[in-house]
């Protein structure tokens, strides 16, 4: 009889501490505790026995989907932007070539309306950017965009501008090559941007498509020439 009571005892006896623990962590959940800070390029490539590109493939899908495991997702401005510049920094070490990263900071955290916030996407944008791997400049431009329309700071922008004009990828598209012109008539520098970009049409025309050429023209004599007369 003893035998046959002991079993019982036992579930019961474990069956109330689940039923303690369980009322007392139903309504417990996760607190988020912000971007912790990246780890170091050693120790983020010895998490993965030395294989770089699996450290930055997981490390980009956990950039992908931070703070948002738990089944909620976070207002953009809940997150440390200076802790997710480390990271991102981080996977630029890890693979310089891949546009995973640069396409998470520029598109997704890029969206953030916080301007103080942005400014440590633009700084990552911007090492990217003069990277001679692939089309790279391209982030470049976005960092400008981002600095003249979003940070509106012209000045930053054209600090960036100026950096991508004088990229020498020999991909790098006319309107790259472009960009001081237009962050100059934004901040009403209308004799310089016109000096510039006539600069620039002089130059090319030889190797520039006629579409491109009609459109710097066009620039040049309807947008740029009216505001200087009128200076």
């Amino acid at each position: 009889m003893r035998k046959l009571i002991l079993p019982y005892l036992s579930f019961s006896f474990f069956l109330m501490i689940n039923i303690v623990f369980w009322t007392y962590s139903k309504n417990v959940q996760m607190v988020w505790a912000n971007v912790p800070q990246a780890p170091s390029e050693f120790k983020a490539t010895t998490s993965f026995l030395g294989d770089r590109q699996m450290a930055y493939r997981a490390y980009a899908y956990i950039l992908q989907n931070m703070g948002s495991v738990d089944g909620k997702v976070l207002s953009l401005r809940e997150y440390n932007y200076e802790s997710l510049r480390g990271w991102f920094f981080l996977e630029h070490a890890l693979d310089p070539k891949s546009d995973i990263a640069p396409a998470l900071a520029a598109y997704y955290y890029g969206s953030t309306k916080d301007e103080e916030d942005l400014k440590y996407i633009i700084d990552y944008l911007k090492v990217v950017g003069q990277s001679p791997e692939g089309q790279k400049w391209r982030w470049l431009g976005h960092a400008v965009y981002l600095a003249r329309h979003q940070v509106n700071d012209n000045d930053l922008a054209l600090e960036l501008a100026y950096l991508l004009a004088d990229n020498k990828s020999p991909s790098l598209a006319s309107w790259a090559k472009q960009m001081p012109v237009f962050v100059l008539k934004g901040r009403g520098d209308n004799a310089l941007a016109y000096k510039i970009m006539l600069n620039i049409l002089i130059s090319n025309v030889d190797t520039m498509h006629p579409n491109e050429i009609f459109y710097m023209k066009d620039y040049i004599c309807n947008t740029l020439l009216p505001t200087i007369k009128g200076e």
